[in-house]
């Protein structure tokens, strides 16, 4: 039980990624983590981010990938080195299972494959997930790249040049689950079939651009961010996180990467 009681949720920003910031953070590093950047033929972008998960794959939320956009990575090649934005030029990989009628249902998570590997070394699979998924009151790490002190303050542009980290419980899905039924009943379809865990902490939320970003424990990844519990206000719900402590999720990105 005392073993896996703090994750960590990876997020990335740049200093002029205005729709991107984490509420209640702190300034990090994790050399895994990647900024992903949609570019459209018009030269308009949107950001996420993601995680390396071995030396060419990077997992990532599927909602990243926008309709006639190119993904662009930024990564560094070996410790140490400046980052690099690289064209993902490969097929992006997203998880789609069949509904009762054999329809194909996508899942919000992702995966895209570097043009050449790198030497950083990537974050690890879960490897005991039912010891964490016992118990709802573990702690989540959670990195972006910019951080605000506010917890009451709409969503608005925050600036920071580097990457931030905050701590966040893992807390009961059905507060949130009743929101969607009520108010976002469109969403609540999409998202009911999917398999994901909550977050939320007083004064500690991500923000719009933080999509993608892993949820990690020591040197293992066991979420991704994928939807925010209140689109307006920061901190009034939990957010959510695609759980890959989900055989399904685990078996597909083992497969798909070897």
């Amino acid at each position: 039980k005392t073993e896996m009681t703090r994750l960590m949720l990876l997020l990335f920003r740049s200093g002029t990624d205005l729709q991107k910031r984490i509420i209640g953070g702190r300034q990090c590093e994790r050399q895994y983590h990647v900024r992903l950047r949609g570019v459209a033929a018009d030269r308009s972008w949107n950001l996420c981010g993601g995680s390396l998960i071995s030396n060419r794959w990077i997992l990532t939320a599927a909602h990243c990938l926008k309709p006639g956009r190119t993904m662009f990575a930024n990564v560094r090649v070996t410790p140490g080195s400046p980052a690099q934005e690289v064209r993902i030029t490969a097929e992006p990989v997203i998880y789609v299972d069949k509904d009762n009628n054999n329809n194909d249902r996508s899942h919000d998570i992702m995966l895209l494959q570097l043009p050449s590997p790198t030497n950083i070394k990537p974050i690890g699979l879960p490897d005991y997930c039912v010891k964490v998924h016992i118990f709802a009151a573990y702690k989540l790490f959670s990195s972006s790249s910019s951080s605000s002190s506010s917890s009451s303050s709409s969503l608005e542009p925050d600036k920071s040049p580097a990457l931030h980290c905050a701590d966040i419980d893992v807390v009961d899905c059905e507060d949130l689950k009743r929101t969607l039924q009520q108010n976002f009943q469109q969403v609540y379809r999409v998202k009911e079939y999917q398999h994901w865990f909550c977050g939320q902490t007083p004064g500690i939320d991500i923000c719009y651009g933080d999509s993608g970003g892993g949820a990690v424990y020591g040197d293992k990844i066991y979420g991704v961010i994928s939807f925010l519990g209140d689109p307006d206000y920061v901190c009034r719900k939990a957010s959510a996180f695609m759980d890959l402590c989900n055989p399904e999720y685990t078996a597909w990105i083992s497969k798909t990467i070897t």
